[in-house]
């Protein structure tokens, strides 16, 4: 696949601005907020839906769901006080402040004031900055992850000596990414749903509305759009929407694949993130640009040490690893037996799945751990804190890694396989994986 190929859209359907969820939302924050129709609204046969000046109310997801709209929603309201320079720079300085680890992003007075204005001088256009407002009020935890997003990005882009305007593109890739997820109903989302099958398929395809909502405006260079597609995508390929590898990804595409995982471990209340950002790119090295890694480090060791960390049952942790680490050998054994019985493009795929299987098994090697002498750690007085909380990093990091391998398996399958059943030990395997 050439790099060429990386920005063509794979569903264009898939990005309709005009989406349930959006006229979800802005119905939901009309009730709390004045919004009001900046032209009028149409539907694709002429007929006015709703007049130039109207203030909306709950009832517009009722009324605009049965049409077609003539021009995308966005462009047709608008809210005050929307997203602008000044307030998204309070926010990210807030963000800086509140964080002891994004507070490295500005070691110096001189460097933070960088930060900041690329930050602020992001451009919005008022379509874009309506979907940010509505980030921002109805998704704020989405919108704290955006900002990060944006600092983390420009201070990557910066360290790398890129000039002022690429820092600029680079917070502007950071904080607009995940404006598609505004596109996906919020009942998908909510805390605690464990999607299943096609339900994911909004999620994985989040980054490519977002790509196709920038590249309405030519404020956002062609870099941009794609590189808020790739922001899901691997180095070792084994990402999403296209599973692109190694040059494939753009530079900039890159920069976001990287502070996407970093920003997501400080996200949602997670435990220990500065532990488990650390631990996933040791155990992670072929995944992410080994050019950009190191300012990830530099940043972790900088924070000072934490003095009240809490005691995790180092028992319980290597019980755990164990009964992972045999689910690993497990499904190495069942997928190359039925690789042997398959026809079709079956073996191919199942072959592509032993790899990913002894790609996590590497994985445990790379982050510097030998399950045969945790027994070890066990037998010992030691409960090192900073060890204790490895363990149950390692643990929840390769649970997470084996159900993210097992959806992949099934996606691959049902797009190479024409809808065929996976082979029953494969598929009991990926059950019991992926529950």
């Amino acid at each position: 696949m050439t790099p060429d190929a990386a920005v063509t859209p794979i569903d264009a359907t898939a990005a309709a601005p005009e989406s349930t969820a959006l006229l979800k939302a802005v119905s939901e924050l009309s009730n709390r907020r004045p919004v009001v129709a900046s032209r009028a609204i149409f539907n694709e046969r002429g007929v006015k839906l709703i007049e130039h000046g109207a203030a909306l109310d709950g009832s517009l997801y009722d009324r605009l769901i049965q049409h077609r709209l003539s021009a995308p929603l966005d462009e047709c309201v608008e809210i005050e006080p929307c997203v602008n320079a000044e307030n998204l720079r309070a926010a990210a300085q807030d963000a800086m402040q509140a964080s002891p680890f994004f507070g490295q992003i500005g070691p110096t007075p001189a460097i933070r004031n960088r930060i900041l204005e690329a930050v602020s001088a992001v451009p919005l256009p008022r379509p874009i900055a309506f979907q940010l407002t509505l980030v921002r009020e109805e998704r704020p935890a989405l919108f704290e992850h955006s900002v990060w997003m944006a600092l983390l990005c420009a201070h990557l882009v910066r360290e790398g000596g890129a000039p002022g305007h690429d820092v600029t593109m680079a917070a502007a890739a950071g904080l607009l990414h995940d404006l598609g997820m505004l596109h996906i109903e919020p009942d998908l989302l909510a805390p605690g749903n464990t999607l299943v099958g096609d339900q994911r398929r909004p999620l994985y395809a989040h980054s490519l509305t977002s790509s196709i909502l920038l590249g309405r405006f030519h404020e956002y260079p062609r870099d941009v759009a794609r590189a808020v597609l790739e922001h899901h995508e691997r180095m070792d390929g084994s990402g999403y929407p296209r599973a692109l590898a190694g040059e494939h990804i753009s530079p900039l595409g890159r920069v976001l694949s990287l502070a996407e995982v970093v920003t997501a471990m400080f996200g949602l209340d997670r435990p220990y993130p500065a532990q488990r950002v650390g631990l996933l790119l040791r155990m992670s090295p072929r995944r992410y640009d080994p050019l950009l890694v190191p300012s990830i480090h530099r940043m972790l060791r900088a924070l000072p040490v934490a003095s009240d960390l809490p005691t995790v049952p180092i028992g319980e942790s290597i019980e755990r690893l164990r009964g992972l680490s045999g689910l690993l050998t497990e499904g190495q054994t069942r997928v190359m037996a039925c690789a042997s019985l398959s026809a079709g493009p079956g073996p191919t795929i199942l072959q592509a799945v032993a790899a990913q299987i002894e790609t996590l098994q590497r994985m445990l090697f790379d982050a510097g751990i030998q399950l045969e002498q945790l027994s070890m750690l066990t037998d010992s007085d030691s409960q090192d804190p900073e060890v204790a909380i490895e363990l149950w990093a390692l643990g929840d990091e390769l649970q997470w890694q084996l159900r993210t391998t097992a959806r992949q398996i099934r996606r691959r399958w049902r797009t190479g396989e024409g809808g065929q059943a996976l082979p029953a030990p494969v598929l009991e395997w990926l059950d019991r994986v992926d529950c």
